[in-house]
């Protein structure tokens, strides 16, 4: 994927999808039972929609050049495929709200802590997060295109963010991730109420870090 513009500053401005509502995350998701079915019926219109809005709001909050840029990358390739093909030896698939959200906490986790090289078990934090999901009677009354809206928007926050992590680690650019782990550890903070920094991933999912730990 192509080196995306002003990546830095885009991250530190995208538009926070709310999920506020489903924190705090369970500590806490019970291993044997069956995961919440956080699924949804996809619709290609819907898709390019989310696409367009999802541009407009950079548009509108970073400028035209960063839209066209980021308009020409999802050009090159669907970026649902892109997602696809990144996520999929993680267990991860389309179509599927928790799918989506763990991929972006996942990372978000690994940018903030700068945990680069790391090997993580997204089920526990997958059944964590649609366990808060199934908490949550707002969500529970979402229909297919309102969990569609959720999973694929931060599935195009997910490709913007990853191009920007590995641009980094590509250029061993230690300053531009120092700049990425505070956005992250930032957008975290503000828009979902968790501190990325005081949590470690394990058997229950995302768990406060033991006393001492790093």
């Amino acid at each position: 994927m192509r080196s995306i513009l002003l990546a830095g500053m885009l991250l530190a401005t995208l538009p926070a999808a709310t999920f506020a509502q489903l924190m705090p995350i369970p500590e806490h998701a019970a291993a044997g039972r069956e995961t919440f079915d956080t699924s949804y019926r996809a619709s290609a219109m819907a898709s390019a929609r989310i696409q367009r809005s999802f541009l407009d709001s950079i548009r509108w909050s970073i400028g035209a050049e960063v839209r066209d840029n980021i308009r020409t990358v999802f050009g090159e390739k669907p970026p649902l495929e892109t997602w696809q093909e990144l996520v999929a030896a993680d267990g991860l698939a389309l179509g599927n709200v928790a799918d989506a959200l763990t991929a972006y906490w996942v990372l978000n986790w690994i940018t903030a802590n700068a945990r680069y090289t790391i090997e993580i078990d997204n089920e526990p934090i997958r059944r964590q997060l649609a366990a808060a999901m199934e908490a949550d009677t707002n969500f529970r009354r979402f229909d297919d295109l309102q969990k569609q809206d959720m999973a694929e928007g931060y599935i195009l926050k997910f490709l913007v963010e990853h191009t920007a992590l590995q641009d980094a680690l590509a250029k061993n650019d230690i300053r531009a991730l120092s700049r990425l782990a505070l956005a992250s550890a930032t957008r975290f903070r503000q828009q979902m109420g968790v501190n990325l920094l005081a949590l470690e991933p394990g058997p229950e999912g995302l768990v406060p870090k033991a006393a001492g730990g790093q």
